[in-house]
């Protein structure tokens, strides 16, 4: 009997504790009251536009067909703080607990840190992504991006490769506002040679000896919103600029391993996927600027996605009605029939 008892209350201490697992935490986060059940809470479809728009980098008929994952949050005296999921991208964003958002930025892209790889090794890198973690505090979110890289795959001798991380850190000041830390990208990896039949030597490093010119692509795509300006074009168009003379270099010489060659197209391709999204967040800014670069290496990539993505081109038109100049808008809808 008194073993049955046992049973009984350890069962129902059992079901408290799965009860009390279970309890949403009710949060007011941009004017909405959401029932958050530990991470990945699930956005209803109808919230996304008002949780993403103006963060997201990409289409609003994209962002609207979104599974959108809140999957982590914290409350502030001024704000909330979240980090967002959609699809294998990640969010930061900033919101106003009565409805608005402050500000945001794109934390990460799935496997990124790949297109961060040195392409100027001629007996080849070769990067593979880990599991990235994000890491949030009331003011300050942290992402560090994992990477192992197999190095000189084209030697057949000494097995080497250097196992990575990179962390990024923004912080958030009391108004909402993101920005990254001052001090940089934080850097530290494992440099390891296996000779075969002497042995292995192992060594650890502050500095990530594989990382090349690409992590200046992830440093662009990761910027706040709050900084983008004039000047952010400019950036971008000679970062296409630098990595197209690159491309032709291997055309011209050869210089370069197939490896670095996949590693070059891969930073053009999240330039140009950086590019249409940044366009289409922010219409204004960038339509003006190609307008008046109509030569420019930016304006070769949208008139090519205009041509060749009917979901861009829709998406772009779309955008043009909300533009409060009559005559860029016109200009644009002659370049799009």
């Amino acid at each position: 009997m008194k073993k049955t008892k046992v049973l009984l209350v350890m069962l129902l201490m059992s079901l408290v504790v799965t009860v009390s697992a279970m309890s949403p935490i009710r949060l007011r986060i941009n004017g909405e009251t959401l029932e958050c059940f530990g991470n990945d809470t699930k956005l209803d479809v109808s919230l996304n536009v008002k949780f993403l728009k103006g963060v997201y980098c990409g289409s609003t008929s994209d962002l609207e067909e979104e599974e959108i994952f809140i999957t982590q949050f914290k409350q502030s005296d001024n704000y909330v703080i979240a980090v967002l999921r959609a699809d294998y991208d990640y969010y930061v964003v900033t919101y106003k607990s009565d409805g608005g958002i402050i500000d945001g930025a794109l934390l990460l892209r799935k496997d990124d840190i790949t297109c961060a790889c040195d392409p100027t090794n001629p007996k080849g890198n070769k990067m593979s992504a880990g599991t990235p973690e994000i890491d949030l505090k009331e003011n300050m979110v942290s992402v560090t991006r994992k990477y192992v890289t197999y190095v000189n795959v084209q030697d057949m001798g000494v097995e080497t490769t250097e196992r990575g991380s990179v962390t990024m850190e923004y912080e958030v000041d009391k108004s909402g506002i993101i920005s990254k830390s001052k001090s940089g990208n934080k850097q530290h990896a494992v440099w390891n040679e296996e000779v075969p039949g002497r042995g292995n030597n192992s060594t650890d490093r502050e500095k990530c000896q594989t990382l090349g010119d690409g992590m200046e692509v992830i440093n662009f795509c990761t910027n706040p919103v709050s900084k983008e300006n004039k000047d952010t074009p400019n950036k971008l168009e000679s970062l296409l600029k630098k990595f197209n003379v690159m491309l032709n270099d291997f055309g011209d010489n050869m210089s370069m391993s197939s490896e670095g060659l996949y590693i070059v197209a891969n930073c053009i391709g999240n330039l140009e996927t950086q590019l249409e999204g940044m366009v289409l967040r922010n219409p204004q800014l960038w339509l003006s600027w190609l307008n008046k670069h109509p030569k420019s290496k930016c304006m070769e990539t949208i008139k090519k996605s205009i041509g060749d993505d009917e979901d861009f081109k829709s998406a772009l038109q779309q955008e043009l009605k909300s533009l409060k100049d009559n005559k860029l808008r016109k200009a644009w809808e002659k370049r799009i029939k």
